[in-house]
């Protein structure tokens, strides 16, 4: 196999993943691995000790600074993750995303931005779909259900959620709050909300938070209510499970293959001179699927 060098060697990437229990990013880990190859890259998957601790990502990082990576893949869950390790690497790293305020990396020599994905038009696309469903918001609400507060892709999606629940809600019948996308946090906090209000639709910035609330809505509406149409994003397995059988109403899908190579073909990009001509636009589309 000739690498990205054109000398014969593999190139040593290291991939440094967010929450690797998410089913979303143990899809992309075996994509990862089933392309590399024919890129001529040889991956070494890292992983921080808690991936809810914003500082042990950072920490991860900063371990990777000492091994002989010829470049790095990061996956970051807010700027706070790796914004304190960045200025040291010695080596290219590419945040899959981005995933961190280009206002706070500018200047940084090694750091290189992969638009993988238009966040905000995710959340648009499933909080369009949402307000379709929603007849007659009467006296009901609208909840947004985010990540981590500091998560870029969070926010992003949560912003383009409200841009289409605000066609339909007042401002003042619109609620976000965080639930870290932790599936057992999103039951908890949905379910102590739908007890005090009335809500019309949920939209969550990922789809194991979107479980916890189709969770926590069902323990609380009576037999006969209408279900409270719910939509997340990554269609992981079981949403689609959920999709299927109802419980789910829609979820975003970013194709793992289409995305993964994107992100491969960009870093070839960049040892061969070339990344600036194949960075700018998304590296894969995202598919709304929704229950018929």
């Amino acid at each position: 196999m000739v690498g990205s060098d054109g000398q014969g060697g593999m190139k040593r990437i290291g991939v440094l993943l967010a929450d690797v229990k998410n089913p979303f990013w143990q899809a992309k880990k075996e994509q990862y691995l089933k392309a590399a190859p024919s890129f001529g890259f040889e991956l070494f998957f890292r992983e921080a000790a808690d991936s809810g601790d914003a500082a042990a990502q950072s920490h991860e990082l900063m371990r990777m600074t000492e091994e002989d990576y010829d470049a790095v893949i990061l996956n970051p869950l807010t700027d706070d993750n790796l914004l304190p390790a960045l200025g040291a690497l010695p080596f290219p790293a590419f945040d899959v995303g981005p995933k961190c305020d280009p206002e706070r990396t500018r200047g940084l020599k090694n750091y290189f931005p992969l638009v993988a994905a238009d966040f905000e038009g995710q959340g648009a696309l499933v909080g369009d779909a949402l307000v379709s469903e929603v007849k007659d918001a009467g006296e009901g609400w609208a909840l947004i259900v985010g990540g981590f507060c500091g998560a870029r892709q969070s926010i992003l999606r949560c912003r383009g959620a409200f841009k289409a629940f605000q066609r339909v809600f007042p401002l003042e019948r619109i609620v976000t709050l965080h639930a870290d996308f932790d599936r057992k946090k999103a039951f908890r906090a949905v379910r102590e909300l739908s007890s005090r209000l009335t809500l019309r639709a949920v939209f969550c910035a990922n789809d194991l938070m979107a479980l916890g609330a189709v969770e926590a809505l069902k323990e609380c509406e009576s037999p006969l209510a209408t279900p409270v149409p719910v939509g997340g994003v990554d269609a992981i397995p079981e949403a689609l499970e959920a999709l299927q059988d109802g419980r789910l109403f829609c979820t975003v899908h970013l194709p793992h293959e289409e995305l993964v190579n994107g992100v491969l073909r960009s870093i070839s990009s960049w040892f061969q001179g070339d990344f600036f001509s194949t960075s700018r636009m998304p590296l894969a589309r995202s598919v709304l699927m929704r229950r018929s």
